[in-house]
């Protein structure tokens, strides 16, 4: 059995929006070179890199869980990423871990986990994707009001802005 690294939710939402192929369409960085997945994901020495392809399609599957969590389908997704990746928890001295049976399951059993964990924590409702236009990047909401729309104060701002021009470019009344 082969150990399942446990990842910090931060970590697994930049990996999304790096290597899911609708971040990438969006911000258009089809054409650009990934991120090297080690240093963003911290993965362990001893676990064995995936491919990019294989990187790619657990960041596709993961995308899937945040992007349906505004429709209350999150756990849905989530059942579907874990059953592929076939996680069995372990029991220890020092806790639960999770172990998988081959090293191609070790990231999305990583990444599936990882929001299993973090599910266990927060509504699905603080998951999502960007409401910016032109943006689908995923963000978790771990703030006090759990109201977060966007993944990043820049698309926030962003948005503020062209809500603010479109007004100003509308006719005002005359009274």
């Amino acid at each position: 059995m082969l150990a399942v690294p446990v990842l910090d939710m931060s970590r697994v939402v930049e990996f999304v929006n790096e290597y899911a192929d609708r971040p990438r369409a969006a911000a258009g960085e089809q054409e650009m070179p990934y991120a090297e997945a080690a240093d963003l994901l911290e993965w362990p020495d001893r676990a064995p890199l995936p491919t990019t392809s294989e990187l790619t399609a657990a960041a596709n599957a993961t995308f899937g869980v945040f992007s349906a969590a505004h429709d209350g389908r999150a756990f849905e997704e989530l059942n579907g990423l874990l059953r592929t990746a076939r996680p069995t928890p372990v029991a220890s001295e020092s806790g639960l871990r999770w172990t998988v049976e081959t090293a191609s399951a070790i990231l999305p059993a990583a990444l599936g986990t990882s929001l299993l964990d973090w599910l266990g924590n927060h509504d699905q409702t603080r998951l999502g994707t960007c409401h910016g236009s032109n943006c689908v990047d995923v963000y978790a909401d771990e703030s006090p009001a759990g109201r977060r729309r966007f993944c990043s104060s820049t698309c926030l701002s962003r948005h503020k802005v062209a809500a603010y021009r479109r007004r100003r470019s509308q006719p005002r009344p005359t009274h």
